[in-house]
Protein backbone atom coordinates (compact mmCIF):
# COMPACT_ATOMS: atom_id res chain seq x y z
CA UNK A 1 0.00 0.00 0.00
CA UNK A 2 1.02 3.60 -0.57
CA UNK A 3 1.59 5.56 2.64
CA UNK A 4 1.43 9.34 2.38
CA UNK A 5 3.14 11.67 4.85
CA UNK A 6 4.00 15.34 5.00
CA UNK A 7 7.45 14.92 3.44
CA UNK A 8 7.41 11.60 1.58
CA UNK A 9 5.13 9.04 -0.01
CA UNK A 10 6.34 5.47 0.26
CA UNK A 11 5.32 1.87 -0.29
CA UNK A 12 5.27 -0.76 2.48
CA UNK A 13 6.36 -4.15 1.11
CA UNK A 14 6.14 -7.39 3.12
CA UNK A 15 9.41 -9.33 2.78
CA UNK A 16 8.54 -12.31 5.02
CA UNK A 17 5.59 -13.18 7.24
CA UNK A 18 4.49 -15.74 9.81
CA UNK A 19 7.70 -15.29 11.79
CA UNK A 20 7.57 -15.66 15.58
CA UNK A 21 9.13 -12.70 17.42
CA UNK A 22 11.83 -11.88 14.85
CA UNK A 23 14.65 -10.20 16.76
CA UNK A 24 17.50 -9.58 14.34
CA UNK A 25 18.48 -9.91 10.70
CA UNK A 26 21.73 -10.09 8.77
CA UNK A 27 22.57 -10.10 5.09
CA UNK A 28 25.04 -12.53 3.54
CA UNK A 29 27.24 -11.77 0.49
CA UNK A 30 25.10 -14.03 -1.74
CA UNK A 31 21.97 -11.98 -0.98
CA UNK A 32 20.43 -14.35 1.58
CA UNK A 33 18.88 -12.72 4.64
CA UNK A 34 19.11 -14.47 8.00
CA UNK A 35 16.48 -13.78 10.67
CA UNK A 36 16.52 -14.90 14.30
CA UNK A 37 13.25 -15.89 15.91
CA UNK A 38 13.46 -15.44 19.66
CA UNK A 39 12.05 -18.91 20.51
CA UNK A 40 15.31 -20.32 19.12
CA UNK A 41 15.14 -20.60 15.34
CA UNK A 42 17.39 -19.11 12.67
CA UNK A 43 15.55 -18.61 9.38
CA UNK A 44 16.66 -17.93 5.80
CA UNK A 45 14.99 -15.62 3.28
CA UNK A 46 16.30 -16.56 -0.19
CA UNK A 47 15.25 -14.87 -3.42
CA UNK A 48 12.39 -13.20 -1.58
CA UNK A 49 11.05 -16.41 -0.03
CA UNK A 50 11.18 -17.53 3.60
CA UNK A 51 12.50 -21.10 3.53
CA UNK A 52 10.25 -23.46 5.51
CA UNK A 53 12.98 -25.18 7.52
CA UNK A 54 15.03 -23.40 10.21
CA UNK A 55 18.82 -23.69 10.17
CA UNK A 56 20.09 -26.87 11.83
CA UNK A 57 22.85 -26.74 14.46
CA UNK A 58 21.72 -23.62 16.32
CA UNK A 59 22.51 -23.90 20.08
CA UNK A 60 19.67 -24.49 22.52
CA UNK A 61 18.49 -21.24 24.07
CA UNK A 62 16.67 -20.13 27.23
CA UNK A 63 13.49 -18.84 25.60
CA UNK A 64 11.53 -17.17 28.38
CA UNK A 65 10.46 -13.55 28.79
CA UNK A 66 12.95 -11.34 26.96
CA UNK A 67 15.31 -14.28 26.48
CA UNK A 68 15.95 -16.56 23.54
CA UNK A 69 17.87 -16.41 20.28
CA UNK A 70 18.78 -12.76 19.79
CA UNK A 71 21.42 -11.31 17.44
CA UNK A 72 23.02 -12.83 14.33
CA UNK A 73 26.15 -11.42 12.68
CA UNK A 74 28.42 -12.68 9.88
CA UNK A 75 32.19 -12.33 10.31
CA UNK A 76 33.65 -9.48 8.20
CA UNK A 77 35.48 -12.16 6.17
CA UNK A 78 32.39 -14.38 5.95
CA UNK A 79 32.78 -14.92 2.21
CA UNK A 80 36.01 -16.86 2.85
CA UNK A 81 35.63 -18.25 6.41
CA UNK A 82 31.82 -18.78 6.61
CA UNK A 83 31.84 -17.82 10.32
CA UNK A 84 28.51 -16.76 11.79
CA UNK A 85 27.99 -15.32 15.29
CA UNK A 86 24.89 -15.74 17.45
CA UNK A 87 23.99 -14.15 20.77
CA UNK A 88 21.35 -15.69 22.99
CA UNK A 89 20.27 -16.29 26.55
CA UNK A 90 21.29 -19.61 28.08
CA UNK A 91 20.64 -21.25 31.45
CA UNK A 92 23.10 -20.23 34.17
CA UNK A 93 22.95 -21.37 37.80
CA UNK A 94 19.19 -21.64 37.94
CA UNK A 95 18.76 -18.35 36.07
CA UNK A 96 20.14 -17.27 32.69
CA UNK A 97 22.89 -15.23 31.08
CA UNK A 98 24.05 -13.78 27.75
CA UNK A 99 26.15 -16.12 25.59
CA UNK A 100 27.85 -15.63 22.21
CA UNK A 101 28.74 -18.58 20.00
CA UNK A 102 30.14 -18.89 16.51
CA UNK A 103 30.02 -21.64 13.93
CA UNK A 104 30.57 -22.34 10.23
CA UNK A 105 27.47 -21.73 8.13
CA UNK A 106 27.52 -24.08 5.16
CA UNK A 107 24.78 -25.89 3.24
CA UNK A 108 22.14 -24.04 5.28
CA UNK A 109 23.31 -25.50 8.58
CA UNK A 110 25.61 -24.42 11.41
CA UNK A 111 28.57 -26.67 12.27
CA UNK A 112 31.54 -26.60 14.65
CA UNK A 113 29.66 -24.32 17.03
CA UNK A 114 31.75 -23.02 19.96
CA UNK A 115 30.96 -20.65 22.82
CA UNK A 116 33.34 -17.69 22.70
CA UNK A 117 31.78 -15.57 25.48
CA UNK A 118 29.64 -16.39 28.51
CA UNK A 119 28.67 -13.33 30.55
CA UNK A 120 29.18 -13.52 34.30
CA UNK A 121 25.65 -12.37 35.14
CA UNK A 122 22.38 -13.54 36.58
CA UNK A 123 18.96 -11.97 36.37
CA UNK A 124 15.65 -12.18 34.59
CA UNK A 125 15.75 -9.86 31.55
CA UNK A 126 17.80 -7.11 29.89
CA UNK A 127 20.27 -9.38 28.09
CA UNK A 128 21.73 -6.68 25.83
CA UNK A 129 23.09 -9.10 23.20
CA UNK A 130 23.75 -6.80 20.26
CA UNK A 131 26.88 -7.65 18.23
CA UNK A 132 29.09 -5.60 15.88
CA UNK A 133 32.55 -5.84 14.37
CA UNK A 134 35.03 -2.96 14.40
CA UNK A 135 37.71 -4.37 12.12
CA UNK A 136 39.07 -7.44 13.91
CA UNK A 137 37.32 -6.65 17.21
CA UNK A 138 33.91 -7.99 18.22
CA UNK A 139 31.77 -5.75 20.46
CA UNK A 140 29.02 -7.33 22.59
CA UNK A 141 26.45 -5.51 24.71
CA UNK A 142 25.31 -6.94 28.06
CA UNK A 143 22.35 -5.52 29.97
CA UNK A 144 22.21 -4.88 33.70
CA UNK A 145 19.75 -7.81 34.05
CA UNK A 146 16.98 -5.74 35.69
CA UNK A 147 18.68 -5.49 39.06
CA UNK A 148 16.55 -2.94 41.00
CA UNK A 149 18.02 0.56 41.21
CA UNK A 150 17.37 1.18 44.88
CA UNK A 151 19.51 1.74 47.96
CA UNK A 152 23.20 2.55 47.47
CA UNK A 153 23.35 3.21 43.73
CA UNK A 154 27.15 3.10 43.66
CA UNK A 155 27.14 -0.58 44.63
CA UNK A 156 24.73 -1.53 41.82
CA UNK A 157 26.17 -4.32 39.60
CA UNK A 158 26.33 -1.96 36.60
CA UNK A 159 28.95 -0.02 38.61
CA UNK A 160 30.83 -3.20 39.58
CA UNK A 161 33.65 -4.25 37.25
CA UNK A 162 33.84 -7.73 38.80
CA UNK A 163 30.86 -8.94 36.76
CA UNK A 164 29.54 -8.24 33.26
CA UNK A 165 26.18 -6.66 34.09
CA UNK A 166 25.64 -3.32 32.36
CA UNK A 167 28.76 -3.46 30.19
CA UNK A 168 29.98 -3.42 26.63
CA UNK A 169 32.52 -6.17 25.87
CA UNK A 170 35.40 -6.09 23.36
CA UNK A 171 37.02 -9.32 22.16
CA UNK A 172 39.03 -10.71 19.30
CA UNK A 173 36.92 -12.64 16.78
CA UNK A 174 37.75 -15.96 18.51
CA UNK A 175 36.88 -14.74 22.02
CA UNK A 176 40.39 -13.85 23.20
CA UNK A 177 40.74 -10.65 25.22
CA UNK A 178 42.70 -7.87 23.46
CA UNK A 179 45.83 -6.83 25.37
CA UNK A 180 44.84 -3.15 25.17
CA UNK A 181 41.39 -3.49 26.73
CA UNK A 182 41.14 -0.87 29.49
CA UNK A 183 40.93 -3.17 32.54
CA UNK A 184 43.38 -5.91 31.53
CA UNK A 185 45.60 -6.90 34.46
CA UNK A 186 43.66 -4.93 37.08
CA UNK A 187 42.67 -6.89 40.18
CA UNK A 188 38.94 -7.44 40.60
CA UNK A 189 38.06 -6.11 37.13
CA UNK A 190 36.99 -8.36 34.27
CA UNK A 191 39.32 -7.91 31.29
CA UNK A 192 36.61 -8.31 28.64
CA UNK A 193 34.94 -5.02 29.67
CA UNK A 194 35.30 -2.01 27.35
CA UNK A 195 32.83 0.35 29.07
CA UNK A 196 30.35 0.09 31.94
CA UNK A 197 27.53 1.82 33.79
CA UNK A 198 25.02 0.87 31.08
CA UNK A 199 21.40 -0.20 31.53
CA UNK A 200 20.26 -2.33 28.58
CA UNK A 201 22.11 -1.46 25.36
CA UNK A 202 20.36 -3.11 22.41
CA UNK A 203 21.42 -0.79 19.61
CA UNK A 204 25.05 -0.97 18.44
CA UNK A 205 26.64 0.57 15.36
CA UNK A 206 30.20 1.18 14.19
CA UNK A 207 30.84 4.33 12.16
CA UNK A 208 32.22 3.07 8.82
CA UNK A 209 34.66 5.96 8.45
CA UNK A 210 35.92 6.70 11.96
CA UNK A 211 35.38 3.34 13.67
CA UNK A 212 33.50 5.11 16.48
CA UNK A 213 31.27 2.81 18.53
CA UNK A 214 27.73 4.08 19.17
CA UNK A 215 25.07 2.43 21.34
CA UNK A 216 21.47 3.11 22.25
CA UNK A 217 20.29 2.05 25.69
CA UNK A 218 16.79 1.28 26.91
CA UNK A 219 16.33 3.56 29.89
CA UNK A 220 13.50 3.69 32.39
CA UNK A 221 10.68 6.18 31.78
CA UNK A 222 12.24 9.21 30.06
CA UNK A 223 15.75 7.81 30.30
CA UNK A 224 16.72 6.30 26.93
CA UNK A 225 20.29 7.15 25.92
CA UNK A 226 22.46 7.44 22.84
CA UNK A 227 26.13 7.05 23.78
CA UNK A 228 29.46 7.32 22.00
CA UNK A 229 31.66 4.73 23.69
CA UNK A 230 35.18 5.37 24.89
CA UNK A 231 37.45 2.78 26.47
CA UNK A 232 37.13 2.42 30.23
CA UNK A 233 34.47 5.09 30.65
CA UNK A 234 31.57 4.87 33.12
CA UNK A 235 28.19 5.76 31.59
CA UNK A 236 26.51 6.34 34.92
CA UNK A 237 23.68 3.83 35.40
CA UNK A 238 22.01 4.05 37.85
CA UNK A 239 23.82 6.92 39.60
CA UNK A 240 23.13 9.58 36.96
CA UNK A 241 20.54 9.76 34.21
CA UNK A 242 17.31 11.38 33.07
CA UNK A 243 14.78 8.62 33.75
CA UNK A 244 12.30 8.12 36.57
CA UNK A 245 10.55 5.11 38.08
CA UNK A 246 7.68 3.77 36.01
CA UNK A 247 4.16 4.58 37.24
CA UNK A 248 5.26 6.63 40.28
CA UNK A 249 7.48 9.10 38.40
CA UNK A 250 9.78 9.25 41.43
CA UNK A 251 13.47 9.98 41.01
CA UNK A 252 15.95 7.15 40.44
CA UNK A 253 19.21 9.04 40.13
CA UNK A 254 21.14 11.48 42.29
CA UNK A 255 21.14 13.86 39.32
CA UNK A 256 22.03 14.08 35.65
CA UNK A 257 25.75 14.71 35.96
CA UNK A 258 28.67 13.59 38.06
CA UNK A 259 32.40 14.05 37.53
CA UNK A 260 33.88 10.83 36.14
CA UNK A 261 30.64 9.68 34.53
CA UNK A 262 29.61 10.22 30.91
Amino acid sequence: PMVRSALHDFHVVTVAENLVTPWSMAFLPDGDMLITERPGRLRIVRDGTLLPDPVAGVPEVFAEGQGGLLDVLPHPEFASNRLLYLSYSAPNGGESTTVVSRGRFENDRLANVEEIFVAQTQGRGHYGSRLAFQGEYLFITVGERQVPSVGDLETHPAQDLSDHRGTVIRLHDDGRVPDDNPFVGQVGKLPEIWSYGHRNPQGLAIHPGTGDVWITEHGPQGGDELNLLQAGKNYGWPVVGYGVHYRTGLAIHEGTYREGME
